[in-house]
């Protein structure tokens, strides 16, 4: 995969992925919510785009007192959590890339200067 240093897709997508995420936590607790997951791919010059798609697995059924089924979210917390480390890491490591990319630059122009 090539190394991509100039161009901040990678974040825009990273963040998206993040910002699902936190969606699915904020309604974790709200009934027949179906949480969303994002999809990285990378494009053919190294960018990196999200494709958004809906989880339609049924959440937990509980009975009701009147002795009818409802349907909870089918958000898990547990997993939902443990998906935001990673996400969050590849986002500060992309960062740290730009970061160094335009210190470099700095430096270089310094140089030359």
């Amino acid at each position: 995969m090539p190394l991509s240093i100039n161009n901040d897709s990678a974040l825009n997508a990273l963040a998206t992925k993040q910002d699902v995420t936190a969606n699915n936590i904020a309604n974790s607790e709200s009934k027949q919510f179906k949480k969303s997951t994002v999809i990285l791919e990378e494009g053919a010059t190294g960018t990196v785009s999200s494709r958004t798609q809906r989880v339609n697995t049924p959440g937990v059924m509980i009975n009701q007192p009147d002795g009818s089924l409802e349907e909870l979210s089918n958000v898990d917390l547990g997993q939902e959590l443990a998906d935001m480390i990673p996400t969050q890491n590849g986002y500060e490591a992309n960062l740290k890339a730009l970061q160094t990319n335009q210190e470099m630059e700095d430096i270089v122009l310094d140089l030359i200067g």
